[in-house]
């Protein structure tokens, strides 16, 4: 209770021009003179906690509690008496006032972290015009040094001794405040369900983070960034430093190997060609949970005695991720040796993580795990499989039927769930590509072999096509927060496009004009480039993801379209087989060329790139130059 001076029974009661609080601060507010600036603001009482430095309502609140510092002395207490009925009076009074601001601003349901209005925020941008931030859409703040609390600073203070040796860490990401890691936390929690293997409690906040987690929050903020494309990248060469000292160090935690995974799951927005390969560091995510043993961690307790520990959980979630990212990013790589591959420990985690279920997407764990075990089950059965086509057909069928099985098991959970849409599509297309790519010793022999690879051209095709129209139902939120295994699915589909149109050998009954192909690849190509999100910043010189992805699908698009006809059996746009069998070239009826490459004064020919580009997209490095735009 807040501690009044007595006064005399003739003035019992104030003027109605002077409220309580202003009496309060007039005569010097003694029971609340060092009350923090949140309790003031609110104009109710500071009452200190058992933790030092912290009251009761900012612990409560799960905020900082600022201690308030006085700019003036307080007045001297008048030596005046108030009788008892008198204090008990205004007791209540302010103890009702009390109870209204705590009832007006406290939230629905569970305590949240109370932030203040985004529009008194500094922002990045001076115009005034800009968008108001969300947790899906928002605006980049970056507050001056100055303003920043001291626990964020403490956080970049932290990473700097860790890389003193090689310098100090770049002064743009030094003036994040909290209030800006906090808005980019909710970011992610949004992210996570198209990588759902690292995670965030419900019950932590930024200062937890920023405490008991420093890597995974540095990664957080790095994959969640992805509306600045100029902080983006500097988060991400800053991360690389701490990370790399880290690993020379011998540090192994679980906060380093969840801070890796995030950071490779949306690598693709700050894809460097300069930087440690995405490989390597997949190396090191597999070589950190090999030492941690989270190969062999125990089952959930049975008894009340032995609860789970949710940090196992987590640990668990982590060791399938890095699986999940072996998995699927070895697959462009056909003659790389997988790091990780399946085992009875994946299937088990995911069924222990989708029985407790912890969070949301803990329920597609288990059906994630079986698509990468289909997408490893095709690879090894047809990686050296060079034998007659009817063997080739019946592993075909067992696999597709496997495929159907699981499709038809999970359609409730891949209607709410755009990630396990994308995999399935995408694991469909790579069974029928290997397919259409085994090499039969019968092809020359029967016809069976012939309609066989024809057969899987057109399905493969017609499963692509599948693929890219699911992907043409995402928003543009859902591309920003697609995971680099979706997104290196959907630059695979698009560049077995074109591959199907400028380097397949030719069978019979193949012909990429009549079968639409380069119609196909422009159509979805500019239905993707339409959809996807635009640069927010027209000031901002740094190329992000998707105008990366305009630029190459262009170079493409004028490939596909340039492409030979079907009557120029050796793919030269210049040549033309005859009736008679010969092939003949279409530039020999043209006049001499002059030494300067003209034709009697008229326009130089264009030259052959620019008719027909050397893309060569049946490469296994084509789709990593595709994400690092090198391309």
């Amino acid at each position: 209770m807040l501690g009044l001076p007595h006064q005399p029974a003739g003035n019992m009661s104030p003027t109605p021009s002077t409220p309580v609080v202003a009496m309060e601060a007039r005569e010097g507010r003694i029971g609340n003179a060092f009350a923090c600036e949140r309790c003031r603001k609110h104009k109710v009482r500071c009452v200190p906690s058992d933790t030092n430095g912290i009251c009761q309502r900012c612990q409560k609140a799960r905020v900082e509690c600022i201690e308030h510092v006085a700019r003036r002395r307080p007045a001297k207490p008048r030596t005046v008496v108030q009788t008892p009925t008198r204090v008990s009076e205004i007791e209540k009074r302010i103890d009702k006032m009390s109870a209204i601001v705590t009832t007006a601003s406290a939230p629905s349901s569970a305590p949240q972290p109370t932030l203040p209005p985004v529009i008194s925020v500094p922002s990045q941008h001076a115009e005034s015009g800009q968008r108001t931030p969300t947790p899906a859409s928002k605006t980049p703040i970056l507050p001056n040094p100055g303003s920043t609390p001291e626990s964020a600073l403490s956080f970049w203070e932290s990473l700097n001794d860790t890389i003193s040796g090689i310098g100090r860490l770049d002064p743009v990401i030094r003036s994040i405040s909290v209030i800006h890691m906090q808005l980019l936390l909710e970011t992610y929690r949004t992210m996570v369900d198209f990588f759902p293997f690292v995670t965030l409690p419900k019950d932590c906040f930024c200062r937890d983070f920023i405490q008991q987690r420093p890597m995974l929050m540095f990664a957080v903020l790095t994959a969640a960034s992805y509306d600045s494309a100029l902080l983006q990248l500097t988060l991400s060469r800053e991360f690389r430093k701490v990370i790399m000292v880290k690993i020379m160090n011998g540090e192994k935690s679980l906060d380093l190997l969840q801070g890796l995974l995030v950071f490779i799951a949306w690598h693709h927005h700050y894809m460097d060609a300069q930087a440690i390969s995405i490989n390597l560091l997949l190396q090191m995510c597999v070589g950190i949970a090999g030492d941690l043993g989270l190969d062999n961690l125990p089952p959930p307790g049975k008894s009340l005695l032995q609860r789970d520990d949710p940090r196992e959980r987590e640990a668990k979630r982590a060791y399938l991720g890095c699986y999940y990212l072996a998995s699927n990013l070895g697959l462009p790589d056909t003659g790389r040796v997988r790091s990780v591959s399946y085992s009875i420990t994946h299937r088990t985690y995911a069924s222990e993580l989708a029985s407790a279920w912890e969070h949301r997407s803990d329920a597609i764990l288990p059906i994630l795990i079986n698509t990468c075990q289909f997408t490893e089950d095709i690879e090894e059965t047809f990686r050296d499989l060079a034998g007659q086509a009817l063997v080739a057909k019946a592993q075909l069928l067992r696999l597709s039927e496997k495929w159907d099985q699981m499709r038809i098991a999970s359609k409730a959970q891949a209607n709410d769930y755009k990630t396990l849409q994308c995999i399935q599509l995408a694991a469909q297309v790579y069974l029928h590509k290997m397919a259409a790519s085994l090499e039969l010793l019968d092809r020359e022999i029967t016809s069976r072999a012939s309609g066989f690879q024809l057969t899987q051209r057109i399905a493969c095709l017609r499963s692509i096509e599948q693929y890219l129209d699911n992907a043409l139902q995402l928003s543009a939120t859902n591309f920003e927060f697609l995971s680099i295994v979706d997104w290196l699915n959907l630059a695979s589909s698009l560049t077995t496009l074109g591959k199907f149109a400028l380097h397949t050998p030719p069978i019979p009954g193949w012909d990429p004009i009549e079968l639409q192909i380069a119609k196909t690849f422009e159509y979805f190509r500019d239905q993707l480039c339409s959809q996807m999100p635009h640069s927010r910043d027209p000031q901002d010189n740094n190329e992000d993801l998707f105008e990366r992805f305009r630029r190459i699908t262009a170079v493409m698009k004028m490939a596909v379209k340039s492409a030979p006809g079907r009557g120029s059996p050796n793919g030269s746009t210049f040549e033309l087989a005859t009736g008679s069998g010969r092939t003949v070239s279409l530039l020999q009826e043209l006049p001499p060329l002059k030494p300067n490459g003209t034709i009697n004064g008229s326009d130089p020919l264009p030259a052959p790139w620019k008719i027909h580009p050397q893309f060569d997209m049946s490469s296994n490095e084509f789709l990593w130059k595709f994400l690092m735009g090198t391309v």
